[in-house]
């Protein structure tokens, strides 16, 4: 009955073993078969462990017993390890090795010594031989090994859920509770002293859970999908090479790709003379790094990507993997796509332009409206956008030690023309009123920069950009704010005036000068350049109005040629 029962075990154990081999995860877990294996010794040594005929023989099976106890722990933290995705260092791995073999080797004493046995003798009363001894001052070493592995994979367990490692707890918590309750089982039969070892079916009992284990895991096997989808994909190409860029292989897709692959040898670099190779492959192996490049071959276009290789520390650079795809049709698309979208962009730059057109010739027609409603400003509009044409020219130059953008530069000139727009809204009997204004009559007429700063934000809002549209509505609200804060509409002062208004103010005042009104003669050059020197830091800012002095030439020149026309 107690041959069967051992018997059976042993049976069992094999059975599991060549199951675990069908399942093809000796390479995944190489861990697993020594499990397997250390549970096939196991039972088989207790099954002659109780067929032996004398002490010696009963000594030789329970060696091998606890050759399989000292390193099934082992073999399990490793399992654990892997599935957890958490690497044990080589190091690691050696000293534990090291230490199990030191176990083992006082184990294997006993029989010799009384370290680890004081007594041992052997019982066949019952039809079959156990092994009586007395425990010498060793054999807690093993029980403490044994606690240590125990402890070591709950450490790992607690490790990877710290890290949040991405593997499967489930499973990992699975192995890790069938390998406590061995332990349990095994403290259990020591402190009752039962005569048949209960380890062998709990053994079989972990196999079991194992299995279940890798049979799910299989599901999700992903890398070993990925692996046989890439051998037999008809796309994608894949060529290994080492760090020392010598051919390791490649796949059926590269091969097709690139016929030149079928003549390389394993282990050799790409020669010179294998020029296509060499030129669009071997020269593109630089360094550490991940890029991507196209490659063409009659009317074939390919997308090559370099990733550089690693071992499964992810620390040890070990080569490249050259990813070719077959992205003919796409880059077609890509090609048909950019014809398109340069057509349709060229379409609506053209058809903003003749917008933008529109809209500057009616913001003139506006200007020019208002302008010919104002009996006393001729011609104010167009003088003043050419003198801040002049003005921001001489601005380019940097002479001010204010930096100007072109494009905030360009945006005044182009909002010039908006300064009085505001005016609209002003009344004919105040607009057009020959003589000086009355108090009421100047506070009507202050109203029109306010006004005029609504009426550019609704013609610009959503059809220009968002700088210009600003620009012109500070140009049209604050260009008659002063430098020392004695303007309006809301007495701004120094640098509370945006730059573009403190630019429009100086010309706006010029032209003003400078022009012959219904109520005034046209001002000497003289005296309107002295006017503007004398009120910088007044009425004007001081670095901008002695950049507008230096303008006095081109001013002239150009007040002289106004006149004329």
């Amino acid at each position: 009955m107690v041959t069967i029962y051992y018997t059976a075990a042993l049976a069992l154990s094999v059975i599991f073993f060549m199951i675990l081999w069908s399942m093809g995860h000796n390479q995944n877990i190489p861990s697993l078969l020594m499990v397997f294996t250390c549970v096939i010794i196991n039972n088989g040594a207790c099954l002659a462990l109780s067929a032996a005929k004398n002490v010696d023989e009963a000594l030789l099976a329970n060696r091998f017993v606890y050759l399989a106890g000292v390193f099934l722990p082992l073999f399990l933290l490793t399992t654990i390890c892997q599935l957890l995705r958490v690497r044990l260092s080589d190091k690691k791995l050696l000293a534990m090795t090291i230490v199990n073999t030191i176990v083992l080797s006082l184990i294997c004493t006993a029989g010799y010594t009384d370290w680890y046995y004081k007594k041992v003798s052997i019982d066949t009363s019952e039809g079959f031989t156990r092994l009586v001894k007395e425990y010498g001052p060793l054999h807690n070493i093993f029980i403490i090994l044994l606690f240590c592995y125990v402890a070591a994979m709950i450490v790992v367990m607690t490790a990877a859920l710290f890290m949040q490692q991405r593997c499967s707890y489930k499973y990992a918590s699975v192995l890790l509770i069938s390998v406590v309750i061995t332990f349990g089982a095994y403290m259990f039969q020591r402190a009752l002293g039962l005569k048949l070892e209960l380890t062998v079916y709990i053994y079989l009992l972990e196999e079991v859970v194992i299995l279940f284990i890798l049979r799910r895991i299989a599901m999700y096997d992903v890398s070993r999908m990925v692996s046989e989808n890439i051998e037999q994909s008809e796309n994608s190409g894949y060529i290994v090479f080492n760090r020392k860029k010598q051919f390791m292989g490649c796949s059926p897709a590269a091969k097709r790709f690139l016929p030149e692959l079928k003549s390389l040898l394993i282990d050799y670099t790409i020669p010179e003379e294998n020029a296509y190779l060499y030129e669009n492959i071997a020269l593109n192996l630089k360094d550490e790094s991940r890029y991507v490049y196209y490659l063409k071959r009659d009317v074939r276009e390919f997308r090559v990507t370099v990733t550089p290789a690693y071992r499964d520390n992810k620390t040890e650079w070990t080569g490249y993997i050259v990813e070719i795809t077959d992205d003919t049709g796409q880059r077609d698309h890509i090609h048909l796509l950019d014809n398109y979208n340069e057509e349709l962009s060229k379409s609506v730059k053209e058809q903003t332009a003749h917008i933008r057109q529109m809209q500057d010739r009616l913001i003139l027609g506006m200007a020019d409206m208002v302008e010919g409603r104002d009996s006393s400003t001729g011609g104010h509009i167009r003088r003043t956008s050419d003198v801040i044409a002049i003005f921001t020219d001489q601005l380019r130059k940097g002479e001010s030690g204010m930096q100007f953008d072109e494009e905030f530069l360009e945006n005044v000139v182009k909002a010039a023309p908006m300064h009085d727009l505001g005016k609209i809204a002003i009344d004919d009997y105040v607009l057009r009123k020959p003589g000086k204004f009355t108090d009421e009559e100047f506070a009507i007429m202050k109203t029109h920069s306010a006004k005029g700063a609504e009426i550019v934000q609704k013609i610009l809002d959503g059809t220009e950009s968002e700088n210009f549209a600003k620009i012109a509505q500070n140009i049209a609200h604050y260009h008659h704010e002063k430098w020392n804060g004695k303007g309006y509409p809301d007495g701004l002062a120094g640098e509370e005036i945006p730059v573009e208004a403190r630019i429009m103010a100086l010309a706006d005042v010029f032209d003003a000068l400078v022009s012959k009104r219904c109520y005034k003669d046209a001002m000497g050059y003289d005296e309107a350049f002295e006017i503007i020197e004398n009120s910088l830091g007044e009425s004007f800012d001081p670095v901008l109005g002695k950049e507008f002095l230096k303008c006095r030439p081109k001013l002239e020149e150009y007040y002289k040629q106004s006149l004329k026309s």
